[in-house]
């Protein structure tokens, strides 16, 4: 067996999968860059550290070195800045989620034969009953950086056989997701901001659940085929609940009108129009489009997975307890 290429190791989701794949026998070499958060435990596990950059071809070419099976998780989600030009963050999500990809995907051509793709239902956009089939319309800059890229690996199978098979996770949680600590702080203060009603339903998927699937669709998913991992239907408002629960917390709610939360997107875009730029405050891509996410029903079927034999690893209750005892054990909150 050679050995298995995790890109985007040190990451979130990317110690889980290293971590489960050295678990399960693998030979597991992860490419980070320097600054990644999880190197240690990534070196910890077992797994072999591999500094590179994706955007390198002498860089991928050497850590495809050996490699038969690769698991591409790097990529850029959020923004590095505050304040960009129109069309700059896009690029900049492009850049690394789209050009990147293309980087490893021709590199690996001919060299391996698996290629799992992480990619995000926000290629998808949003509705209120999504699935694999539905035509693809993004509403945010990553998702459209991640679209472009799904496109690219589906012409790559198409015209070329390229093993690719795509993973569209959910709002991901779960133990070592630091984005999300600052929503448990909040709930350790009884206390959870919430656009809207919060009875809204929106995609979770938790990382446990996640590590699973992507190991299923690896073994029994079809190339070139795309796949959405969530949890069965949960709305804002039970989730919230859930998690403040595990932590001994019961929350009152602060419910921003959607209306409001309008004009204000609005008048934030005038601003932005007469400045000839984009506003990003705290790093957030905070636009219309994001209360439209924020307030509506957001369901990506998980019915395609479930006919690969999937069933959860871990229930919706036993993961919000896990996700807060790792945010105690690690003084998030």
């Amino acid at each position: 067996m050679g050995i298995t290429l995790v890109t985007g190791a040190a990451g979130f989701i990317g110690s889980h999968i290293s971590e489960a794949l050295v678990k399960s026998g693998r030979k597991v070499r992860g490419l980070v860059q320097t600054n990644s958060l999880n190197i240690d435990f990534l070196r910890n596990t077992g797994a072999e550290v591999f500094y590179g950059d994706i955007l390198d071809k002498n860089s991928v070419n050497s850590a495809l070195e050996g490699v038969d099976t690769v698991f591409h998780l790097a990529a850029n989600v959020r923004p590095s800045k505050w304040v960009y030009s129109r069309t700059g963050l896009l690029a900049e999500f492009n850049k690394v989620n789209f050009e990147g990809t293309k980087v490893l995907a021709d590199a690996a051509k001919g060299r391996v034969k698996s290629f799992v793709f992480y990619s995000s239902i926000a290629a998808a956009g949003v509705g209120p009953m999504l699935d694999e089939t539905s035509t693809t319309m993004p509403e945010t800059d990553y998702g459209m950086s991640k679209r472009n890229a799904e496109e690219y690996l589906t012409g790559l199978h198409k015209n070329e056989g390229f093993p690719v098979k795509m993973v569209r996770p959910g709002s991901v949680y779960g133990a070592r997701n630091r984005n999300m600590g600052l929503l448990y702080r909040f709930f350790d203060f009884n206390f959870c901001p919430t656009i809207g009603t919060g009875n809204n339903t929106l995609p979770f998927t938790y990382v446990e659940n996640l590590v699973k699937a992507t190991l299923l669709i690896e073994e029994k998913g079809l190339a070139g085929e795309k796949y959405f991992v969530t949890e069965d239907p949960v709305s804002m408002r039970d989730f919230a609940n859930g998690s403040a629960a595990a932590m001994g917390k019961k929350l009152n709610g602060f419910y921003l009108p959607t209306g409001f939360m309008f004009g204000s997107l609005l008048f934030k875009e005038a601003i932005e129009r007469l400045l000839f730029m984009r506003l990003f405050p705290m790093r957030m891509d905070v636009r219309l489009e994001s209360v439209r996410i924020a307030s509506g029903n957001w369901i990506c079927s998980n019915a395609k997975l479930k006919r690969l034999g999937y069933t959860p690893a871990v229930s919706f209750e036993e993961s919000l307890v896990r996700t807060v005892k790792w945010y105690k054990d690690n003084g998030v909150v």
